[in-house]
């Protein structure tokens, strides 16, 4: 396996430079280095677990002796007397001529620039050619495998809607593990008490807020990762149509008809009435989370069509 050591002077918890030291340690060793970060020391002792999820992690000592082929000076740093490699790299991550800093190491290092712009002014000022490496992004990024499962809800809370189901849903995401938050929009006017009572059953799942009736339904869709209806029975419920003309997926029941406006797996999923294939689907729910471009079924053209028919003769 090939070694690559960084040494870094000084770790702070936070900051470009030791975020830009923990991609590449992370991508290197992806690509079959054994990559050891060297410092100083560190801001508290947090910072080398950190690290060491990446690379091998060592505080250097006075009395210490590292002989290697290559190392990384991961900003101005002097080179320590301990570190003695065959060749030198030294980051140059800023505009210097903002910094009241004098380059070290000339003559000793092959310089690494973050930008043309930085390669440019250390140029100008120092006369040192620097090779231009833009900093590079985890490919994990984005990726959060603990993101939050954003779902919203609205509808009439009442019991053909499938409240009963919500909350099997609800403990099912608990019992997985799942990070969600639960977005319930609407009331029941013609009977208060049960949406006080369904409210009651879900006061245990704190990541379901019943937010009550909202004109405005898009600022919750908006942010959604899907719109949850597990209804017995719907016609051709609007609630679902405005989620899919914001290209937000839905989760639903397989009651008559669904199967019209969605489509398992392209914009959304259909659970069966028991919900007995939760399970089985939970794992494409949390992380399949389909992609799609809303195509209306029907138009007001079809409407004037119907209107305008001329009775035949």
């Amino acid at each position: 396996m090939k070694e690559f050591y960084i040494y870094h002077d000084y770790i702070p918890k936070v900051g470009g430079i030791e975020t830009a030291v923990y991609n590449l340690s992370k991508a290197l060793g992806k690509k079959g280095y054994e990559v050891t970060v060297l410092y100083s020391s560190v801001e508290n002792a947090d910072v080398p677990f950190h690290y060491a999820e990446v690379a091998n992690i060592k505080k250097l000592l006075p009395e210490d002796n590292i002989e290697c082929e290559i190392c990384l000076i991961a900003s101005n740093h002097q080179i320590p007397n301990q570190i003695k490699a065959k060749r030198y790299l030294q980051w140059i991550h800023s505009d210097y001529r903002k910094y009241p800093i004098k380059l070290k190491n000339k003559g000793k290092v092959e310089y690494i620039a973050v930008s043309k712009h930085c390669a440019k002014v250390i140029k100008g000022l120092e006369n040192v050619d620097a090779k231009v490496i833009y900093n590079l992004v985890d490919d994990d990024f984005g990726i959060d495998k603990k993101r939050i499962l954003k779902l919203v809800t609205n509808s009439r809370i009442s019991p053909e809607k499938g409240m009963d189901r919500m909350l099997v849903f609800a403990k099912k995401l608990k019992e997985k593990g799942v990070r969600f938050v639960w977005l319930v929009c609407g009331d029941n006017t013609w009977n208060p008490k049960y949406f006080e009572e369904t409210k009651n059953k879900f006061k245990e799942i704190e990541e379901v807020y019943f937010v009550g009736y909202k004109k405005d339904v898009t600022v919750g869709l908006e942010m959604a990762d899907y719109l949850v209806q597990l209804s017995d029975f719907e016609g051709c419920p609007l609630s679902i149509l405005e989620a899919l003309k914001m290209e937000v997926p839905c989760i639903v029941t397989g009651w008559g008809g669904v199967n019209e406006l969605v489509k398992e797996g392209e914009n959304g999923y259909i659970l069966d009435m028991q919900l007995s294939d939760l399970d089985k689907k939970l794992d494409l729910i949390v992380n399949k989370i389909p992609k799609f471009e809303y195509k209306p079924l029907s138009s007001v053209n079809d409407w004037i069509k119907l209107i305008e028919q001329k009775d035949e003769v």
